[in-house]
């Protein structure tokens, strides 16, 4: 029986359809789109299919490698989303904002908003109650494979200026919809205790959440330009259930950069390093200094200063003070046997027992300092708004002078530290202010057995000699015009370049004594510089401080609310 006649017919591909958008080479289009603002680049990729495809890769490093949230459920949704898709591979550094619901009062014309505010702040009080702040962040990391940087601000990025203009800005993704909603910005209004305490708890949340994540992100940022910061309790990351997760996190960090308070906060029983039965008074870094100890593998360190006085020697004390034996071996042990975490086996440098180490007795209820780390692998070391005797500061670069590559000093007042007789003299006075401390310390610096930096930068400094302020200024070699307040070097020869700036900085002249005359420049006893001593303006309430017109609490205030604003004004620069 014959089989019926099947008709064959050709077969035909389909090809998609061709636009006059996909002849566009890719060069011309991202030529276009960088001229787009950022809604006006979303409505050049929903033009067709072959645009949003060949703008996909840029787009996504652009909008999508850093991303900033915060803590509600909206927000991390948004980040749990991104993390599930195929933008996971490209986010590698994810911020978290200190976006503050507080308690705020609305007019009665205002119904709508007050409710949409109510509503929003209810759910986020329920968010971080119930723990699911924690879940959610803590499914993100997990998904993010290749997270880099975590870090925890109080204010918008300015990197959407570059498309959209001056004074643009990224927020935490859903602040801007809070704000058109209720007109609140969740960052106005952070300088409150409450408002402190939720910065600890968002530090203590990003933390847990990388643990339970088993993430291990490279670099660590904590930066704020507002004047409430976290205090020691933030660092309260050692508990029996948080530990054995937390110090993975902490180990394989290799950048740690803060704004540390450590002048205020919770005041411990803390015994004096060397005198184990007497308490150390108004220190408030004990938390932090354990949080230090578990930078095993750090590379990079920047701690910038909140108040500059207040506990802020005793940290950097603490810090340059010798480490312990069983550091030091465990430092030998892991150079012995390099592996990923330890990809330059350090050199170790002889240390002896820290006085730190010293245990109060049992009948004694001071708490013990930890020992100081070792910071085998440490390359660079940036301190920025503190006050600190030329000591202190050579000590701890000495104590890491072995690998040290990198120094920076931002904003770093040096003290000179003589008693004060109230007979002196306007020319006692003078001589005492125009000490040159910065230039004895430059001298000294390289002078430091086994520092061979690469690079070296030094802005707006600041001295204090008996007493007494000045600021300090760059001088150009053989002027008396004034250079840059920044200056840096990057070479092989920082020695010379650190020789010749000792040779160009000074400090700023200092005002006119009564019956003082100034008949030209002098030689410092104890520093060979020559400078010109010229008197030039100065503040009134400089001159009034340095004549012991205020007492000395109310020079220190002045001086507090000073570096308040110099923070507020270049932390951004430096943070």
């Amino acid at each position: 029986m014959s089989q019926p006649a099947t008709s064959s017919l050709p077969s035909r591909t389909l090809s998609p359809p061709t636009t006059p958008f996909s002849k566009v080479p890719i060069e011309v289009l991202l030529r276009i789109s960088s001229y787009l603002t950022t809604p006006e680049l979303g409505n050049l990729r929903l033009t067709c299919k072959s645009i949003e495809q060949s703008l996909f890769n840029t787009f996504m490093r652009e909008f999508f490698t850093k991303r900033q949230f915060m803590l509600t459920e909206q927000s991390l949704q948004a980040l749990v989303d991104i993390s599930n898709s195929r933008l996971s591979d490209c986010l590698d550094h994810v911020v978290i904002g200190l976006d503050f619901f507080d308690y705020r009062r609305f007019s009665p014309m205002e119904v709508a908003q007050e409710n949409a505010y109510r509503q929003a702040y209810a759910d986020h009080r329920t968010l971080v109650s119930s723990g699911q702040d924690v879940v959610m962040l803590t499914e993100a990391f997990r998904n993010l494979k290749n997270l880099q940087t975590v870090g925890i601000r109080d204010y918008h990025s300015r990197e959407r200026e570059h498309r959209d203009g001056y004074g643009a800005t990224w927020a935490s993704y859903g602040a801007t919809t809070i704000r058109k909603e209720s007109g609140v910005d969740l960052l106005a209004k952070t300088n409150t205790p409450e408002a402190q305490e939720y910065a600890n708890k968002v530090m203590i949340t990003l933390f847990t959440a990388l643990g339970n994540a088993g993430a291990r992100p490279k670099t660590f940022e904590m930066l704020r330009r507002q004047s409430c910061i976290p205090n020691d309790n933030a660092f309260n990351l050692f508990t029996n259930y948080l530990k054995p997760k937390v110090v993975p996190v902490l180990e394989g960090l290799q950048t740690f950069i803060l704004v540390a308070n450590v002048g205020s906060g919770p005041n411990r029983g803390i015994a004096v390093p060397g005198q184990p039965t007497q308490k150390d008074h108004n220190r408030y870094d004990y938390l932090l200094c354990h949080f230090l100890t578990h930078l095993t593998n750090i590379k990079h360190v920047r701690i910038n200063f909140f108040k500059a006085r207040g506990g802020v020697e005793k940290l950097l004390n603490w810090l340059s003070s010798p480490s312990s034996p069983s550091s030091s071996s465990s430092s030998a042990a892991a150079a012995a046997s390099p592996s990923k975490s330890h990809p330059h086996p350090p050199s170790p440098s002889p240390s002896l027992p820290s006085s730190a180490t010293l245990t109060p007795p049992a009948t004694s209820p001071m708490l013990a300092l930890p020992p100081s780390p070792s910071f085998a692998y440490l390359e660079e070391l940036n301190l920025g708004f503190c006050d600190v005797e030329t000591k202190a500061l050579l000590d701890i670069v000495r104590k890491f002078a072995a690998k040290l590559k990198r120094l920076e000093l931002y904003r770093v007042t040096l003290i000179n530290r003589q008693p004060h007789n109230p007979n002196d003299t306007g020319d006692d006075l003078r001589a005492r202010y125009k000490f040159n401390v910065w230039a004895k310390m430059l001298k000294s610096l390289r002078e430091l057995p086994g520092l061979d930096l690469e690079h070296i930068k030094i802005a707006l400094p600041n001295q204090i000699s008996a007493g007494m302020h000045a600021r300090v200024s760059f001088y150009g070699k053989g002027s008396n015009e004034k250079e840059d307040p920044t200056q840096e070097y990057t070479g092989i020869d920082w020695k010379h370049y650190v020789g010749e700036l000792a040779q160009r900085v000074k400090p700023d002249p200092p005002p006119s004594y009564p019956g003082y005359d100034d008949d030209g420049d002098d030689d410092d006893d104890e520093d060979d510089d020559e400078f010109d001593t010229d008197v030039g303006d100065m503040m009134d309430e400089e001159f009034m401080m340095m004549n012991g017109y205020y007492p000395d609490d109310i020079v220190d205030d002045l001086d507090d609310f000073e570096d308040m604003l110099m923070f507020e004004t270049y932390g951004g620069l430096f943070g």
